[in-house]
């Protein structure tokens, strides 16, 4: 909000004094330090000096981008964000490439040559009399992909005597999410977000309903159902009326939870029950997070987490809650506030689902390895549960190898137990760093052997996607590994938290 306050204060945070004009690669080089920032993304370049204070992942994160075309990095870490928007004060113009013209070419005319004719070449076709060079740069707006193509949800309702369901088809694998609001007797809000974009229909119904209201999401087809039962049985001739917008981050704005269960579980993980503080329902897409905010000694501090399936937690989760496994850390502000039990922890600012994951990465692929460390197996859980239930290109061989530093460290281990004992086709297997005498297990760390067996295609019967996630230092070394191990970047996915 102090952001958005600066950008209507009238300041000039472009410094452009309203001047609008094209910004070649070697100008936006020229402005690479904290003091005189600029930055490109998808073709278009902003002063975001001012802003570097106020960036969420702190200033360091964000010059890492500066004075370059920083597309790739934006869309490995904040894809879904609305920049335009976000940056919209910040505008300084398009990001163009620049034309070398050499008149030295020997393709110059002649001296001799009519000053009235025509250069032409040896077949009489015209010949310009010099070369135009061009650097090479990315098409600034490059035409989406179909996987990429913005897909707007259909609306439909159908009712019985004592229910309304209202329903809407999105696409085959957008992975959609959805948020449903009770503002009163008649009146819902419904937010369907689809990638970066949320779409939401306010709904004043004709006759009264009941909350809680049911919601469900079929992944595969992408249709997303919400059931509302009648406060008075019987049939309605309407369901009422509807205004449907696109809605940004920025309006849709952060919720507030209070933690309702803290369980322990090791010696320093938790179970974690959130129950929003109004009549409120969050259903994430798959393989996406959460911003968590909390009030720590005056001042706020950000962390994401991952939900997980309600199944994997030991204790109960109440429909419309979100379940979450957190670990404490010993200098984690937001983790040691969400943890605490006496009292727990209330009046936390909850984000709307945010993430980059596509399921129609994954739709050819029926042998996938699963890498995660430590609590970054949270993501992982829900594509557990998602690539076994699926019946379109059916799993044959889903292979999940979980890092940790001690047997005591691991995470769900009965659980994940329980499903590959049910579910032959889940292969699980735990990798100790500092595991005690009495491990039997795999012992060490992501290595070159590891990296060389997942990449091997030799047969047909090999692993052909991986998804991967844990620290930052995890990642990295994985993804380098994999990479020079011959696997193909196209069929990683690294989840960035």
């Amino acid at each position: 909000m102090d952001w958005i306050r600066l950008g209507s204060s009238g300041c000039d945070l472009a410094g452009t004094k309203g001047v609008i004009a094209p910004v070649s690669h070697a100008e936006l080089a020229k402005h690479c330090k904290q003091a005189d920032a600029w930055i490109a993304i998808r073709g278009k370049v902003y002063n975001v000096t001012r802003y570097l204070d106020f960036h969420p992942g702190g200033i360091d994160e964000l010059m890492r981008g500066v004075g370059t075309d920083a597309t790739k990095l934006f869309e490995e870490v904040h894809a879904w964000v609305n920049y335009e928007q976000l940056l919209a004060k910040c505008y300084i113009g398009p990001l163009r490439t620049v034309a070398t013209v050499n008149l030295d070419s020997g393709d110059t005319l002649s001296a001799v040559q009519s000053k009235t004719q025509s250069p032409t070449s040896a077949n009489g076709g015209f010949r310009l009399p010099f070369n135009i060079s061009l650097t090479p740069t990315p098409t600034p707006t490059a035409p989406p992909s179909p996987d990429r193509e913005e897909v707007i949800p259909r609306f439909d309702w159908i009712q019985k005597t004592s229910d309304l369901t209202i329903i809407f088809y999105t696409k085959t694998l957008c992975n959609p999410g959805v948020t449903v609001e009770y503002l009163t007797d008649t009146e819902i809000e419904i937010r369907v977000l689809i990638e970066r974009m949320t779409h939401l229909f306010q709904m004043k119904f004709a006759h009264e309903v009941r909350w809680p209201c049911l919601a469900r999401i079929a992944v595969e087809s992408g249709k997303v159902e919400i059931v509302f039962t009648k406060m008075q049985p019987g049939l309605w001739t309407s369901y009422g009326l509807m205004e449907r917008k696109k809605v940004t981050d920025f309006e849709v704005g952060m919720r507030d939870y209070d933690v309702i269960t803290c369980h322990k579980f090791n010696h320093d993980s938790y179970s974690v029950v959130l129950q929003p503080k109004r009549k409120l329902l969050q259903i994430p897409p798959i393989g996406y997070h959460f911003s968590v905010t909390a009030r720590v000694q005056g001042s706020d501090a950000t962390r994401s987490y991952t939900p997980v399936p309600s199944s994997y937690l030991p204790v109960p989760c109440p429909v419309a809650c979100i379940p979450m496994l957190i670990k404490s850390y010993p200098t984690g502000a937001v983790s040691k506030s969400i943890t605490r039990q006496n009292p727990l922890a209330s009046g936390l600012k909850v984000s709307q689902a945010r993430g980059n994951f596509s399921l129609s990465k994954l739709k050819n692929h029926c042998r996938i390895a699963l890498l995660a460390a430590g609590s970054g197996i949270t993501p992982i859980l829900g594509i557990v549960n998602y690539l076994l239930e699926r019946s379109n290109f059916r799993i044959e061989l889903l292979k999940l190898v979980y890092f940790n530093r001690t047997e005591e460290d691991i995470w769900c281990r009965q659980k994940l137990h329980e499903i590959a004992e049910k579910d032959t086709r889940l292969e699980v297997k735990h990798v100790l760093s500092e595991a005690n005498d009495t491990w039997t297990g795999e012992r060490g760390r992501i290595s070159e052997e590891i990296a060389t067996d997942l990449a091997s295609r030799a047969t047909l019967s090999s692993i052909s996607f991986c998804c991967i996630c844990g620290p930052p230092p995890f990642n990295d070394a994985t993804l380098t590994l994999l990479t020079a191990a011959g696997f193909p970047d196209t069929d990683l996915h690294v989840f960035q938290g």
